[in-house]
């Protein structure tokens, strides 16, 4: 166990010497509406071009399995099915096509099911993560972190002894401690890729400070092969976060980077309202660029000969810059348009 692995996951591959990839998990239950399906596919897309590498599915009952099969066969990115407790929904869900499963074999039942699942997935080139959270452990002796390492060092020997090593392994706490001492744990005795997160984390601000605190620490460790921040609010921003990170640790280095002012009392151009209608465009870009959006004339201008792209607005009058040059003076209604065009154009 203790040799670097690498694993795939349909096109995508993760594991040792590799970045670390973006995770999110749907939100919604699986629509069976053709049209939804189809405008689903669609803000896969639009995630991925945010930076979302892998997109995880609940995966509750045998109903869904034709949704399933088809955002498999259509996503851009590869589908993951979450299954708990039904090794036969495991099986169905490998069926259709999936990517990768998520399961606890903790809570699968006997032995013999999890081996049919990893016979399954062996067949179907598909890729297995362990899934423990601090929630849902086999009771034991000693501390969280310790027995939530313990317990996927045993499933991982289970696995391989069924020859199966496509596995990717993830524990997570509420106690961002925990989650950071468990990954530690288990980084220092195998090789297999982490999945990193920290389950429960709350509303984007306690998401993401806790989020980044303790996978910040760990992926500064070159411990974590993909991560997810769990946002209680849109998956959109999960994205985001996780995407920010990368690039503040220089682990990842394609995407808009966006400077923007906090506001204060000298602002006398909305920079708050401007970004809140244009970030997620600016986002989906697929382009290495700072982009600064600023509202007064202390910092605006500075900031602005400092970014690729940027708006700085001061009083009625909006000026756009590039290259650090003042190119031309917008209106406030051609402002986004202006903006987005400037970045899209970009060398």
């Amino acid at each position: 166990m203790g040799v670097d692995r690498q694993v795939r996951i349909a096109d995508k591959m993760l594991g040792a010497g590799l970045p670390p990839l973006v995770q999110t998990m749907y939100d919604q239950a699986l629509p069976h509406d053709q049209d939804e399906l189809d405008e689903l596919v669609r803000r896969i897309g639009s995630l991925n071009a945010m930076g979302c590498d892998i997109i995880r599915f609940s995966y509750p009952s045998r109903e869904f399995h034709d949704p399933l099969a088809f955002l498999a066969a259509k996503s851009p990115i590869p589908v993951v099915a979450d299954i708990h407790f039904d090794h036969a929904l495991a099986l169905d869900a490998l069926q259709a096509g999936v990517h990768k499963i998520r399961i606890n074999p903790g809570n699968i039942g006997a032995r013999w099911k999890v081996d049919e699942i990893l016979a399954s997935a062996k067949d179907h080139n598909a890729a297995i993560r362990i899934g423990l959270n601090s929630g849902s452990l086999p009771k034991g002796e000693g501390e969280p972190a310790v027995l939530m390492s313990n317990t996927a060092l045993t499933y991982l020997n289970w696995f391989e002894q069924a020859g199966f090593t496509n596995t990717v392994v993830s524990l997570k706490a509420s106690d961002e401690m925990v989650t950071v001492e468990a990954n530690r744990r288990f980084a220092a005795q195998s090789g297999y890729p982490l999945h990193l997160g920290v389950t429960e984390a709350g509303s984007v601000v306690s998401s993401v400070v806790r989020s980044t605190w303790a996978l910040g620490q760990l992926l500064s460790e070159g411990i974590g092969s993909t991560l997810r921040i769990s946002i209680t609010g849109p998956i959109e921003t999960e994205v985001q976060a996780a995407v920010e990170l990368l690039r503040t640790l220089g682990l990842r280095k394609k995407g808009i980077r966006i400077v923007s002012c906090p506001r204060c009392g000298r602002a006398s151009f909305d920079s708050q309202g401007f970004l809140a209608s244009v970030e997620r465009e600016l986002l989906t870009i697929d382009k290495d660029l700072t982009v600064a959006i600023m509202g007064c004339q202390v910092n605006g201008p500075g900031e602005a000969k400092s970014a690729d792209i940027a708006i700085t607005g001061i009083g009625n009058a909006i000026f756009l810059y590039e290259g650090g040059k003042l190119v031309r003076k917008v209106g406030a209604d051609e402002a986004k348009t202006a903006l987005l065009e400037a970045v899209r154009n970009a060398k």
